[in-house]
């Protein structure tokens, strides 16, 4: 069920018969003075984040006119002002005010939030839907922390169903424009696929994976998400090799599949309800959003080439071991991992299950650096990491008890032996893992990795546990 917001539209669109002078001039039973207010008070808040004693130096007047000025005008001289701030405030110690005066800063300073403002409500074609002078009062106060005439909580809720309303009313306002233009390309579930470059017939199949040259913008053309790297090289060195379960890819995407072909150009329009619905893309571990809720996208979209899910990285994995075979002083294993002896050790063999000292580099069969313990020690000034070798992959508690303490060594492993089928947070399913060891120093099992303790409770603890969570059920 779609949801329903608190905001009125005849209120949205009414129109505001004068401007209040300040705060206490404020009718917030006007929903446009209330929303103007609140969007002025939000911007006025990032201020919060500036150290106090830089804070304390800005002349909050230029601040208003700045945040004012960039708010109700465009095409001002932005860069300037980011050459002003950037000479400002480059050198890490403060306000530099050698080269330009505070002035010329705050103002410059307010313009970053006026614009950022202004850029949001254009690209929702709604700027119609604020009165600027009532923003500006709520930016005032917010700078000088008066701001308490709309609770945050209650600000930053009405902010944010605002914002859905505007994406809502934009995206079908934008694809019913597109419907009408593109008539013929319109599909049964609404979404629109335009076939620019005909392709070879081959069909994309959804259970493979894609050499694809792909974007992904909003409907005012700004790009969200893109494989390209520069126009200027080819559609093959701008291609990415992806499968259907990517995130990059929307249901719109996989419904059209079957009106596209290998080799084929498209552009597809749709709105939320088949791109990232109500809820919006959000970047990863952040609250910030990629791609913000109730969004029409537009995708343009290239598969140059097809083939079998995860058959690339197979095939880097097997390119690796056959590489890491032909090293000297290398011994292949039954198993399957492979081991190069870049110094031999003098210390005793490391047992089986043993806990163990070491530092390692892990790389992926692309060659890149996923972790390094040499360099997240020496970060945290922290020694090398210990483990237990009853806790860690497969490859390892078969590989470790082949090496000796002090020695250096080149651990190859295949998927199998690694993080299989699965893959995880930064290694990607089916990856051929190499990794280059220093064991430092071994022993006997709890010696250098303490086991956790599990907490223990009397016969009455579980019961109140118990209890608590029958409450918690009943609740």
């Amino acid at each position: 069920m779609k949801k329903m917001f608190f905001i009125p539209l005849v209120a949205i669109f009414a129109a505001c018969t004068s401007s209040p002078k300040d705060a206490s001039e404020l009718d917030l039973t006007d929903f446009k003075q209330k929303i103007s207010y609140a969007l002025g008070a939000d911007m006025g808040t990032n201020f919060t984040n500036i150290p106090e004693d830089i804070f304390n130096q800005l002349n909050k007047a230029e601040l208003e006119s700045g945040f004012f000025e960039y708010l109700t005008e465009d095409n001002l001289k932005s860069v300037e002002c980011r050459n002003i701030l950037e000479a400002a405030l480059s050198n890490g110690n403060g306000i530099d005010t050698t080269k330009y005066k505070m002035s010329e800063i705050s103002h410059c300073y307010g313009s970053i939030f006026g614009e950022m403002l202004r850029n949001s409500l254009v690209g929702k074609d709604a700027m119609g839907e604020i009165n600027p002078d009532i923003a500006r009062i709520g930016f005032a106060n917010s700078l000088v922390k008066s701001d308490t005439l709309i609770p945050i909580e209650e600000r930053q809720q009405m902010i944010m169903n605002f914002n859905n309303d505007l994406n809502s009313f934009a995206g079908e306002e934008f694809m019913n424009k597109m419907a009408k233009k593109h008539k013929h390309d319109v599909k049964e579930e609404g979404h629109i696929v335009i076939e620019n470059e005909e392709g070879n017939g081959t069909p994309i199949d959804l259970s493979g994976e894609y050499n694809i040259v792909y974007t992904m913008t909003n409907i005012s053309g700004d790009t969200i998400i893109s494989t390209l790297r520069d126009p200027k090289l080819s559609d093959k060195e701008n291609a990415q090799i992806v499968n259907a379960d990517d995130i990059v890819f929307p249901d719109a995407w996989k419904i059209a599949s079957k009106n596209m072909t290998v080799g084929g150009d498209y552009t597809i329009y749709t709105s939320h309800d088949l791109a990232y619905g109500e809820e919006g893309l959000r970047a990863p571990n952040s609250p910030n959003y990629v791609i913000q809720p109730f969004s029409a996208v537009i995708i343009y979209s290239k598969v140059l080439s097809q083939g079998e899910r995860y058959g690339e990285v197979k095939a880097k994995g097997r390119a690796v071991i056959e590489q890491a075979k032909q090293r000297s002083n290398t011994k292949v294993y039954p198993e399957g991992f492979i081991i190069t002896t870049l110094e031999e050790g003098t210390g005793p063999k490391v047992k089986a299950g043993a806990d163990v000292q070491a530092h390692y580099i892990l790389s992926n069969s692309n060659g890149e650096v996923v972790e390094n313990s040499f360099m997240s020690s020496s970060q945290n000034n922290q020694p090398a990491p210990s483990f237990s070798l009853n806790g860690v992959v497969e490859g390892w508690k078969l590989g470790i008890p082949e090496m000796n303490e002090g020695g250096r060594y080149k651990l190859v492993l295949p998927y199998n032996l690694a993080y299989g089928e699965q893959g995880n947070q930064s290694i990607q399913p089916y990856e051929t893992l190499s990794f280059e060891i220093q064991v430092i120093k071994s022993g006997e099992p709890g010696s250098l990795v303490k086991e956790r303790q599990q907490p223990s409770f009397t016969e009455e603890q579980m019961k109140e546990l118990q209890e608590q969570l029958k409450q918690q059920q009943q609740n």
